[in-house]
């Protein structure tokens, strides 16, 4: 797998790439559950987030990534056909994606994970959103990556740099780290993490969410303490947002 060019073909490979593009890009799988991480996660294990996945990303996600998946520099493989003209509702829908956090440039994932954590560092808030994509899909549970590190907490640092993205702008974070905790069967956690998404205008994911069969199993005692949660983690995230 090439360092330089990995890509987390992310959401719903199993959905048609027509209907996948307008949703709130985080399908169900089998039994309800996402296919977000099973489908990248195979793909990155498989060594089809390369230059052909890259290819096939890019024709259904017309260059949005994670949970819309693809990267927006590689090309569809041949010619693709001329696109037909976008009326002003898919446009106002796509640039609400854009400000929502769902797209991340070209250039990151070019990067080399050194590269992406001194951008993450500075606070940039696509490095730490991508950053966090390649810990949980890339090099969690990998050791066999290149830039594998033991003993590293690949999810418990997502989820940090998921909330510095966040806190730096990017609204779809939160959503993200909902849905990790998701595929980890906390589905509480997950709840608390969705009424933040919500909060923030990520209305997309969040709806996605309150169709799986995870959170239909809440009761409504646990689904009120995950919004109490949503209480205490936004109030931690103000914090974040107000430390210069």
């Amino acid at each position: 797998m090439k360092r330089a060019t990995l890509l987390l073909i992310a959401a719903a490979g199993t959905a048609a790439a027509a209907a996948w593009f307008w949703l709130p890009v985080h399908f169900a799988g089998a039994g309800g559950q996402p296919a977000l991480a099973a489908h990248a996660g195979a793909a990155l294990r498989n060594g089809t987030a390369g230059a052909a996945g890259q290819g096939d990303a890019k024709s259904a996600a017309d260059g949005f990534s994670f949970a819309v998946g693809g990267d927006p520099a590689m090309p569809s493989a041949g010619q693709r056909p001329a696109a037909a003209q976008e009326s002003a509702e898919e446009k106002a829908r796509k640039q609400q994606l854009r400000k929502l956090g769902y797209q991340i440039d070209a250039r990151y994932y070019r990067m080399s994970l050194a590269e992406l954590r001194e951008q993450a560092r500075h606070g940039d808030p696509q490095a730490l959103t991508h950053l966090a994509e390649r810990y949980l899909f890339q090099l969690d549970g990998h050791p066999r990556e290149p830039d594998y590190e033991p003993g590293f907490h690949y999810r418990e640092e997502a989820r940090e740099a998921l909330q510095q993205a966040y806190a730096a702008g990017n609204a779809h974070a939160a959503a993200m780290i909902s849905e990790s905790y998701l595929l980890e069967k906390q589905p509480e956690e997950a709840a608390a993490w969705n009424v933040v998404a919500r909060r923030a205008g990520d209305a997309l994911s969040a709806d996605w969410f309150l169709k799986t069969k995870d959170y239909q199993a809440l009761t409504e005692q646990q689904k009120t303490a995950a919004a109490l949660r949503a209480d205490q983690l936004m109030q931690a995230l103000r914090q974040r947002k107000a430390k210069p």
